[in-house]
């Protein structure tokens, strides 16, 4: 199961308004004063009698860019902790958490499957998919989850609140194979042709 990509989806939606804001300065002024230039004339001039600073700078704004490229690339392939809880004096891995919560939740009615992980530091998350049966009630089967799973799960952890992201996906109907009947005086009849 993926994990959260709201810093990412936030960052690629600035990274896309400040696109589409100097795109849409670029295109008013363009369209304003075409025989002008887009910088300033003074601006220009200021740049061009201290080079070296402004060369300097650009070169530090580009290492910037390259620098927080490489740490928010390097922070979305990164793999996800799954902690291990100390629960009077044992230690349960987060593993032996996922498949005690996963059978607790295949045996709900209309759950064909389940796939669980716990995430998260310093506070735990759980993550579950559930894979229903085609024709489950969804409404019985939230109920449940909520009632029996979740509550048995918070009540073993001794915390009140345990947030959960839940994903069901709903079965196809499944396809029933025609087959073909052999007519034996037919397929006679049509040997002998």
């Amino acid at each position: 199961m993926n994990r959260s990509n709201r810093t990412e989806r936030v960052m690629a939606a600035v990274l896309g308004a400040l696109a589409l804001l100097v795109g849409g300065t670029a295109v008013v002024l363009h369209r304003f004063a075409v025989d002008r230039p887009v910088l300033d004339p003074v601006v220009l001039d200021w740049a061009r009698r201290h080079l070296l600073p402004v060369r300097l700078g650009l070169i530090a704004l580009g290492l910037l860019a390259v620098v927080l490229g490489l740490r928010w690339a390097w922070r979305a392939v990164r793999p996800e902790r799954h902690p291990d809880l100390l629960l009077d004096d044992v230690v349960v891995t987060a593993k032996a958490l996922a498949a005690a919560v996963r059978a607790d939740a295949e045996q709900v009615h209309g759950v064909a499957g389940a796939k669980v992980s716990v995430v998260g530091r310093p506070a735990l998350r759980l993550r579950l998919r559930l894979r229903l049966r085609h024709g489950a009630d969804v409404n019985r089967v939230w109920r449940e989850l909520d009632g029996r799973v979740l509550s048995r799960a918070r009540a073993a952890l001794g915390v009140e609140v345990l947030p959960t992201a839940v994903r069901l996906d709903l079965a196809k109907r499944e396809r029933q194979r025609v087959r073909k009947a052999r007519i034996p005086g037919r397929m006679a009849a049509w040997r002998s042709r």
